[in-house]
């Protein structure tokens, strides 16, 4: 590792020159695409590419969103879906370079009463499955299409009166700056100390999912008392639970965030942050906030370098050695939204995951609506629900040849 690293700082005058030009190649590529009406994968265009008519199965996400509201308002929440949806699920399929035999599932059913959701033979892109009886939307997506970006806007199709594609950042591209970065990255990633990876379930139907809603009133009140964002406390809060669940006294928590992009599917960049136990709730926060102050330098690298690259080898040997994946989703992703009073439950989960444990948190009006997957046999579950007042969640796929 380190010899590595000294490679990569001595080298450092040649390996700038060479990131110039596969990022010049890469902009390009994008530019190219866009100008054909075609959305581009970045760094791993030929996995994404063989991914769409074979194993699309492999990244699937469901949110299930049960609404508390009268039948004459949710029949309006119906319209306005059936409205908006086809039209944005068309252009995003024709942006998707396929094979002309190669058809997405039909994208919207509404019913009196739907029960588990299945996958089908075709590839699944987006699909909104809505259950008049119990007032129940469920949104399933394929991730590998479906980022922080696109995925915004699948879900302001439930909630919000239009689509809005600004509530991303772009990432900016500065020649040198975004080079020097990038290296340095791949530096420090060398450098990193080691950190014992925790071994994870034998297989998929083993792990456990949770759902966590915690009032916001109080979590406010404590950003206040200590000046703090509230996404810092509540950051700290889930990372103290998984730490202390899963009997650790320091944690490598990986934060996503996400980036505005009409050219690419790689919209997410991240953060990694090695995390230590705080003897309370302040303290940690205060530590979460130096950390990513310290880090978020990592953010837009890591976007340049994953859509400049085929990273997805890579982190498939780094996933487990990170303990937590803890994306946070604050209510501003939601412009306008209409449906602040109606949520009673907001839950997510994906099919499968690689990492110990997977997090979801959304912020939504006076709640704080948690989804937790569990892919490591020493979390304490039991423990976890009893001390938060989780609940385990059925959220899932139906579990036959179907779903693999």
């Amino acid at each position: 590792m380190k010899r590595h690293a000294l490679g990569l700082a001595v080298g450092t005058p040649l390996w700038i020159p060479l990131l110039l030009g596969a990022k010049a190649v890469r902009k390009a590529q994008e530019l190219r695409a866009r100008s054909r009406g075609h959305i581009t994968f970045g760094g791993d265009d030929a996995y994404q590419a063989r991914d769409v008519a074979s194993d699309v199965h492999t990244a699937v996400m469901i949110a299930r969103v049960r609404l508390s509201m009268p039948p004459e308002a949710f029949e309006e929440v119906v319209a306005r879906v059936e409205a908006s949806f086809r039209p944005w699920f068309d252009d995003l399929a024709a942006s998707i370079q396929r094979p002309d035999d190669v058809v997405f599932q039909e994208p919207l059913l509404i019913a009196d009463r739907v029960e588990q959701p299945e996958l089908g033979e075709q590839p699944l892109l987006a699909r909104i499955i809505i259950s008049r009886d119990d007032q129940t939307i469920l949104l399933m997506g394929n991730h590998i299409y479906l980022g922080g970006y696109l995925l915004s806007q699948f879900v302001q199709i439930v909630f919000c009166a239009g689509i809005s594609r600004d509530v991303f950042e772009r990432n900016p591209y500065l020649p040198l700056v975004t080079e020097a970065m990038m290296v340095g990255f791949l530096g420090w990633y060398s450098l990193l100390k080691p950190h014992p990876a925790t071994p994870l379930f034998a297989r998929k139907e083993q792990v456990r999912r949770f759902y966590w809603k915690q009032p916001l009133a109080p979590i406010d009140a404590l950003s206040d008392e200590l000046r703090l964002n509230t996404l810092y406390i509540v950051i700290a809060r889930h990372v103290h639970a998984v730490m202390t669940h899963l009997g650790k006294d320091r944690l490598r928590v990986t934060l996503p965030v996400s980036f505005k992009s009409d050219t690419s599917f790689n919209t997410v960049g991240g953060m990694l942050l090695d995390i230590d136990a705080a003897p309370d709730e302040a303290t940690l926060a205060r530590n979460v906030r130096e950390q990513v102050r310290r880090w978020r330098w990592q953010v837009p690298t890591t976007n340049h370098i994953q859509r400049t690259f085929p990273t997805r080898t890579w982190s498939e040997k780094a996933r487990n050695m990170v303990d937590l994946t803890l994306t946070v989703v604050p209510q501003k992703t939601l412009p306008e939204n209409l449906l602040l009073d109606a949520v009673d439950t907001y839950e997510f989960t994906m099919d499968s995951i690689h990492y110990p444990v997977y997090i979801m948190a959304f912020l939504f009006e006076d709640s704080v609506h948690t989804s937790v997957m569990v892919n490591a046999p020493s979390f304490d579950c039991e423990g976890f629900m009893a001390a938060t007042g989780a609940v385990e969640m059925d959220l899932r796929l139906r579990d036959d040849e179907t779903s693999r």
